[in-house]
């Protein structure tokens, strides 16, 4: 009742501060925002529909023996329906009233939470919303009123036979030579998925055969491993395991290990499909959770990349751009010109990844050394250099975010340029003078001031670069700019001239013109500070969401598991009576049963967190993120929630099976 609870709260607070006005006059990217509530309430009230629907048909199981006494008693089926319906209905009205309440009291709670994550400076005030407990009240009560429907008519159905045979529980599970077998099989697969996963980029080059898009079928191929692995291991390794122990006499005829081995050994058997679910769904949470980590600092770094500096223009607006800011009384503390030059090149980059560079052909910005040292005044984080006439350095976009370059030999540059035809790479570099959004395809050149001067490109553009601290007003004069420039771009049309080599093609570029149907182009305008709080607002409502999600989660997978380790106390209480009698200690009953109850609850769990170890590891090499202090943290986060249920459930389950 207390996750239904919980779940009614996050969906009634998500509720409310989709239907509060005035919060979405003032939030940013407000709209993003609400649909993203809203569609994350359709995806809590599917969860809890499911989870509520398997534990009403567990509890009509756990009492088929009860409904089929009163029936032989004389009450009718449908009177006992009747009952049960009522019941459920008693139980959903409790859950939904609680839930209510603590909805109410800490709908300011989340929405402040919420303010902070997006990084927004609003004031919150109490957040009470009509519309909101009307929605809330009334899908729930279908939901309720729908379930105790389900449970009356399957009770109504059920012959009497059926409702008297009671599930055997304590099953001997034979481990023949094909149950070994499929132990070792599974194993074997995660034991392999997991190597390949930690020498991804060892075990990649093994796959060319498959060409670039074995850096997405290696994944896929780990990612079938560990499912049916996990499967495998659930349902037969750890049978197989324990089988092994109890016929280690000197291990398994001490105290009473064997009945725990025995005990363990069928609670497993009947676990294996809520294990390994609670298995991958917390690998898939914690991934999810942990990539967001991941992803919001690549696309930090990408966004560092692209446009490091408050606002760059081209030289035709800058007087008019200079004005605006004068006019919002926005300081600009520095102002850089640069000219690009725009040229055709071919080159090849190997990488680790396979399918991030290969073949370059195609038009990009040339940069010369001596623009390239003034910018180094606004972006001190620019590496310095020095090139002579045959050297170049290559800027690549897809270096920040597409793993690391192979080793390789000199990479000679072509030019289509008739004044300057072949360079030399001294270095690959992602750190983009004033920007990568300011060079054709993300890629550029940083050539010597001689070559630049007789460079012959087919495009010139200039560039004004203006340097101001970031704040909330400076966010609404940049988004003003964009908002009035934002239909100004140069635009280039790439001509195939000639007969290309084989699998290449030679471009040379027109002049600059004002068509859209070209094939790239290159804004006029770029501002710094709306794209943060774009960033900042779409992370911090990612994490918002999929960390209630993942509460939710978590509630109702450690309720189902404790209400099954409960499920089986009242049927083991004799023997564990029978032990009591034969001389065994309180004491080591409860260690015993604190035992198979921890087994139950955390090797899921564990299991999970390893599962998204791995995961992530990919991941990391895939997006050069070496941070994952946050899924470690949500990791531990989830292991300390699953030592709390499994505690409790251990301290009822003693008590249920101590004699009165």
């Amino acid at each position: 009742m207390f996750a239904c609870a919980l779940a009614i709260t996050i969906y009634f607070a998500f509720n409310a501060l989709a239907l509060t006005p005035y919060l979405w006059h003032t939030l940013p990217d407000a709209e993003m925002i609400k649909n993203g509530l809203l569609s994350t309430n359709a995806f809590i009230l599917i969860f809890i529909v499911a989870f509520m629907f398997y534990a009403n048909l567990f509890f009509v199981q756990q009492q088929r023996r009860e409904i089929a006494l009163f029936n032989l008693l004389g009450v009718s089926r449908w009177r006992i329906s009747g009952y049960f319906f009522l019941e459920n209905l008693l139980l959903g009205l409790l859950s939904l009233i609680l839930g209510l309440l603590l909805g109410i009291l800490l709908a300011k709670l989340f929405a402040l939470l919420l303010v902070k994550l997006i990084g927004a400076s609003i004031s919150v005030g109490l957040l009470f919303s009509g519309a909101a407990i009307g929605q809330t009240i009334g899908t729930f009560l279908l939901v309720y009123i729908f379930l105790a429907l389900f449970d009356a008519g399957l009770i109504a159905h059920y012959p009497l036979a059926i409702l008297f045979r009671q599930p055997v529980t304590d099953k001997v599970v034979p481990i023949t030579f094909w149950r070994y077998l499929l132990g070792l099989l599974g194993l074997a697969l995660l034991a392999s998925a997991y190597g390949m996963a930690q020498f991804y980029t060892e075990i990649l080059p093994h796959f060319k055969f498959l060409g670039a898009a074995a850096a997405i079928i290696v994944p896929l191929l780990i990612l079938v491993f560990v499912l049916v692995g996990t499967f495998l291991f659930y349902r037969f390794s750890l049978l197989a395991l324990l089988m092994q122990l109890r016929h280690w006499y000197r291990f398994s005829y001490r105290k009473i290990r064997l009945f725990t081995l025995a005990n363990l050994s069928q609670r497993l058997h009947r676990h294996v499909n809520i294990s390994w679910l609670v298995t991958i769904l917390a690998a898939i949470t914690l991934t999810v959770l942990g990539s967001i980590t991941m992803i919001y600092t690549a696309s930090y770094d990408g966004l560092n990349t692209d446009q490091p500096l408050a606002l760059t223009v081209d030289r035709q607006l800058a007087p008019a751009v200079a004005q605006h800011l004068t006019k919002h009384q926005l300081t600009v503390q520095q102002k850089q010109p640069a000219t690009f030059k725009v040229t055709g090149a071919q080159f090849k980059l190997d990488s680790l990844l396979g399918f991030h560079y290969g073949a370059f052909t195609g038009p990009l910005t040339v940069i010369s050394q001596q623009d390239y040292q003034a910018a180094r005044r606004l972006q001190p984080n620019l590496p310095a250099f020095r090139l002579n006439d045959q050297q170049v350095i290559l800027l690549l976009r897809k270096l920040a975010y597409a793993g690391q370059t192979k080793r390789q030999q000199v990479v000679t540059l072509r030019l289509t340029a008739t004044t300057v035809k072949q360079l030399k790479v001294k270095q690959v570099s992602a750190a983009f003078p004033y920007g990568a959004n300011n060079y054709v395809n993300g890629t550029g050149l940083v050539v010597s001031d001689a070559v630049f001067q007789r460079l012959n490109a087919n495009a010139q553009t200039h560039l004004m670069a203006f340097q101001f601290a970031g704040s909330h007003h400076s966010e609404q004069v940049s988004q003003q700019l964009i908002d009035r420039y934002q239909q100004h771009y140069h635009y280039f049309d790439p001509q195939k001239t000639g007969q290309p080599p084989k699998n290449l093609h030679t471009f040379q570029l027109s002049k600059v013109h004002r068509t859209t149907a070209a094939q790239h182009n290159l804004p006029m305008l770029q501002a710094r500070y709306p794209a943060t709080r774009w960033l900042r607002t779409l992370f911090g409502l990612d994490f918002y969401i999929i960390g209630f999600f993942s509460l939710i989660f978590i509630m109702a997978t450690g309720s189902i598991i404790m209400l099954k380790q409960l499920a089986e106390a009242s049927g083991k209480r004799q023997q564990y009576a029978l032990l009591i009698k034969l001389g065994i200690s309180q004491r080591e009953i409860n260690h015993t049963i604190y035992l198979q109850t921890g087994i139950a609850f955390l090797l899921p769990i564990t299991l999970g967190v390893i599962n998204a170890y791995f995961a992530l590891h990919i991941l990391n090499i895939w997006l050069n993120q070496l941070d994952l202090t946050f899924a470690y943290l949500l990791g531990a986060i989830y292991l300390a929630v699953y030592i709390v249920y499994w505690w409790l459930t251990a301290k009822i389950y003693c008590r249920m099976i101590t004699p009165t």
